[in-house]
């Protein structure tokens, strides 16, 4: 499946050199979807309304949500990329409502990405 190249800073599309709308390939491709798969909000694909994190039900507004479930579904939303055979979420609190970190992840063959958060 091919994925739409993303700006890094404006999250927007942009034109390769021929003048296409460009596309992501290898392991910017999986980087870049995790990154989608990990801002995915449950109940907010039209066709599949499973799928996500549940930032609105769960996490966001309803007091302290643990941090090791909330890394727990960056994690398995990152190994539902195909390709993607390992990741690891690593957060940290940075005051008492701000989460800072980044996913690790390794693809199979064998390269590396790392995604901040």
């Amino acid at each position: 499946m091919k994925t739409l190249f993303l700006m890094p800073d404006t999250w927007d599309l942009t034109l390769d050199a021929e003048g296409n709308i460009a596309v992501a390939e290898s392991t910017y491709q999986q980087a870049q979807d995790i990154a989608s798969a990990c801002r995915t909000m449950k109940e907010d694909m039209y066709f599949n309304q499973q799928e996500g994190i549940p930032y609105l039900t769960r996490i966001l507004g309803n007091g302290r949500y643990p941090l090791a479930l909330y890394r727990k579904h960056l994690h398995d939303a990152a190994l539902s990329v195909p390709g993607v055979v390992t990741a690891q979420a690593e957060l940290m609190l940075d005051g008492d409502r701000i989460i800072r970190g980044q996913i690790k992840f390794t693809n199979s063959n064998h390269k590396t990405g790392v995604i901040g958060l």
